[in-house]
C-alpha cells in the first residue's frame, strides 16, 4: 500500500492534492489539525496506484503553452490586489448564505453522510482519539509496517464491499417495476410467490407483465415461465474442460458431499489419475478425515492443507492433473485464509469459484455470505439439499440478482447418483409442486396445470 502525508490549508485543497498525487481510488486514512494547517494521511493500493500512474496524462510541454501577457495599450483596466480583495469580501456573505459555513471535518468522506459503525470507521475513530502525534515516513517504515498495512487494507476492503452492497440494494429497489393498483387476482399471485420463498424484488420483477384481462391460471403459468427463463445454465458440462474448481459456501451447505459426487463423476469419465482433491477445511473437526476416506475409496490424489500451507505451491505440484477440486469452509477464519491464499496472491483468476447454495437456507443468509466472501468472481452456483426443502424459492434471489449460471442441483446423499445438470423448467415445476403439497391455505386452482 502506498501512503502519503499532506499538510494543506483546508480540506478542499487537501482532497484535490490527494486525488492528483494518488489517484481517484485513494482513501483518507486520518486527518489532524496542526498549527500550520490540516494534516491528511491518505493511501492507495499499489495496483491501483500503478494503474493511475500508467494512465496519467503526460505533462504539457512548457514551450508549447501560450502565455497571455497583459497589454498596456488595450484600454482595459487592470485588476489590482486591493480590488480583488474587495471583490472577495463582497462575495463572502452570498457564499455563506448559499453553501453555509464549511467547517473541515476530521472524518473521511464516506462517513460524512451519517453514522458509520463499520470496522474501518471504528479504526479511524480510535486513531483520532489516540494521543496527538505527527506521523512521519520514518515511523511508518517500522518492522511491523507490513502487518499493520495488511490489517488496514482488510478493513478498507470490508468497508468498500459493504458500501457496494448497500448501493446495489438501493439500486435494485429503485429499479423495481411498479405493478399498479391491487386486485384480488394480483393478491393471490403475490401470495403464491411469497409462499414459494421468493423475495419482494423477484416478485415485483415477475409481476411486471401481469395481465389484468387474463385468467388466474394463465397469469400463473406465465409467471412460472418467466422465472424459468431468468435462470442461466451452461450449454456443456462445466467440468468437461477440467481446471481448478473450488466449492465455496456457508457452513452446512453440503460442499464436501457435493465435491465427492463431482469427483466420482470425473473418475468415471477420465480415470482416477486425472483427478485430485484439495481440502482447506482445517477449521471443522473431522472435515478433512471424511474427505480423506472418500478420496481413498475413489483412488484419487488428496492433499489436506493447514493454515500455514501454501495453496499456490500445491496447485503447482498438481499442474498436470486434468481436474483439481478444492473443498473450503464457510467460517470467518476460512474466509480470511481464502483472502490471503487466493485473492492477495493472485490465484483468483486461475480458480473457478462455485457457490454451493443449500435449498434450506434463507435469502438473507445467502446474501450475507456472498457479501462476506472475499472474491466477487463466482463462476457459477450449485443448489443442494432439494430433498430437504419443499419451497426453495429463496435461492432464486441471489441467482437472478448476480446472474450466476446454475451448474448442478443435488437432491440426496448418494454418491454419485444424486446430482444432475440443471433444467430450469423442471426446477421451477418442482417448486410449484412443492407449493401445492405444502397446503399452506392459499388458493389451489391452477397449480396442477401450471406444474
Amino acid at each position: 500500500m502506498k501512503v502519503k502525508r499532506f499538510v494543506v490549508a483546508s480540506m478542499q485543497v487537501g482532497l484535490k492534492q490527494v486525488a492528483e498525487a494518488l489517484g481517484p481510488e485513494a482513501v483518507i486514512l486520518s486527518t489532524r489539525k496542526l498549527a500550520e494547517g490540516t494534516e491528511i494521511v491518505a493511501g492507495v493500493d499499489e495496483a491501483e496506484f500503478a494503474r493511475f500512474e500508467a494512465n496519467r496524462p503526460a505533462a504539457p510541454d512548457p514551450n508549447a503553452i501560450i502565455k497571455a501577457h497583459p497589454r498596456s495599450g488595450d484600454g482595459q483596466p487592470k485588476l489590482d490586489t486591493e480590488s480583488l480583495k474587495g471583490l472577495l469580501e463582497n462575495l463572502a456573505p452570498h457564499s455563506r448564505a448559499a453553501f453555509g459555513d464549511l467547517v473541515p471535518d476530521n472524518r473521511p468522506k464516506a462517513m460524512l453522510s451519517g453514522q458509520n459503525d463499520s470496522p474501518l470507521a471504528r479504526a479511524i475513530d480510535a486513531e483520532q482519539k489516540a494521543p496527538a502525534r505527527v506521523p512521519t515516513l520514518a515511523q511508518e517504515r517500522t518492522h511491523n509496517k507490513a502487518e499493520s498495512d495488511e490489517q488496514l487494507m482488510s478493513l478498507m476492503r470490508q468497508e468498500i464491499d459493504s458500501l457496494k452492497q448497500m448501493l446495489k440494494q438501493q439500486s435494485d429497489f429503485l429499479q423495481a417495476p411498479v405493478v399498479g393498483p391491487q386486485t384480488p387476482q394480483l393478491e393471490r399471485l403475490e401470495g403464491r410467490l411469497r409462499a414459494m420463498g421468493l423475495s419482494d424484488t423477484v416478485q415485483r420483477s415477475l409481476l411486471r407483465h401481469y395481465d389484468r384481462e387474463a385468467a388466474l391460471d394463465t397469469n400463473w403459468r406465465r409467471l412460472l415461465a418467466r422465472l424459468a427463463s431468468g435462470l442461466s445454465v451452461p450449454v456443456f458440462d462445466p467440468l468437461t474442460e477440467g481446471g481448478v474448481v473450488a466449492l465455496c459456501g456457508p457452513t452446512g451447505a453440503g460442499k464436501t458431499t457435493t465435491l465427492a459426487k463431482l469427483a466420482a463423476r470425473a473418475v468415471k469419465r477420465r480415470g482416477a489419475a486425472k483427478v485430485a482433491v484439495i481440502s482447506t477445511d482445517c477449521y471443522q473437526l473431522g472435515a478433512q478425515d471424511t474427505l480423506a476416506s472418500i478420496t481413498e475409496i475413489l483412488g484419487v490424489e488428496y492433499r489436506a492443507l493447514g493454515e500455514d500451507d501454501s495453496l499456490a505451491d500445491t496447485l503447482d505440484e498438481l499442474s498436470n492433473t486434468h481436474l483439481v477440486l478444492i473443498d473450503t469452509s464457510g467460517s470467518s477464519d476460512a474466509l480470511q485464509y481464502w483472502r490471503r491464499q487466493v485473492i492477495e496472491s493472485g490465484l483468483d483468476a486461475r480458480i473457478q469459484s462455485v457457490l454451493v447454495m443449500p435449498a434450506t437456507a434463507t435469502g438473507d443468509s445467502l446474501n450475507q455470505f456472498v457479501q462476506a466472501f472475499p472474491s466477487q468472481r463466482l463462476s457459477g452456483a450449485i443448489i443442494t439439499k432439494l430433498d430437504e426443502a419443499p419451497c426453495f424459492g429463496s435461492v432464486f434471489d441471489s441467482l437472478l440478482r448476480h446472474r450466476w449460471p446454475l451448474w448442478y442441483n443435488t437432491d440426496g446423499q448418494r454418491i454419485p447418483q444424486d446430482i444432475d445438470s440443471v433444467d430450469p423448467v423442471r426446477l421451477v415445476k418442482r417448486l410449484a409442486r412443492a407449493l401445492e403439497d405444502t397446503r399452506s391455505g392459499l388458493d389451489r386452482p391452477g397449480l396442477a396445470q401450471a406444474s
